[in-house]
């Protein structure tokens, strides 16, 4: 912030918005994915017709990186400067038509990719909630810990 400047740090922040609402824009003029939320720079989709993790699996053969979400199926991407470059939201336009159409003829097979964020294979269950919790209250123990006295 110290170096860019509020000016730079305002050319950027634009830059990013507009390349957001722009990618936005590809996901709705496809009538299989919905976007969730009201999103800014960063945002989700997910579809009604087809599992989504399909979209993901062929986006990564052209090199995008987005992170899985469950409950519901989702895709989520951030954007951020390297997006903002000429070129790159209309490439995202043309991969994203490309993956909708291999999701819609791979509906009935087994996506490669699922969910990072809140990812359960195979969903929720009594057991990983369990685990989960044992997980995160072990984690919570050994970070609220005093060092040993000396």
């Amino acid at each position: 912030m110290v170096q860019l400047g509020r000016e730079g740090y305002r050319t950027y922040a634009e830059a990013i918005f507009a390349t957001a609402a722009q990618m936005r824009a590809a996901v709705a003029s496809h009538r299989e994915l919905r976007i969730i939320g009201r999103p800014s720079f960063l945002f989700s989709f997910t579809s009604d017709d087809f599992d989504v993790y399909h979209v993901n699996d062929f986006l990564r053969t052209r090199g995008w990186r987005l992170n899985g979400q469950q409950y519901p199926n989702a895709l989520h991407m951030c954007v951020t400067r390297p997006q903002t470059q000429a070129g790159v939201a209309d490439a995202w336009a043309v991969d994203l038509a490309d993956a909708v159409e291999y999701a819609r003829t791979h509906a009935e097979s087994q996506p490669r990719s699922g969910s990072i964020y809140g990812g359960v294979i195979g969903g929720w269950t009594d057991e990983a909630d369990e685990f989960i919790r044992a997980v995160m209250a072990d984690m919570m123990d050994q970070q609220s810990a005093l060092p040993p006295a000396r």
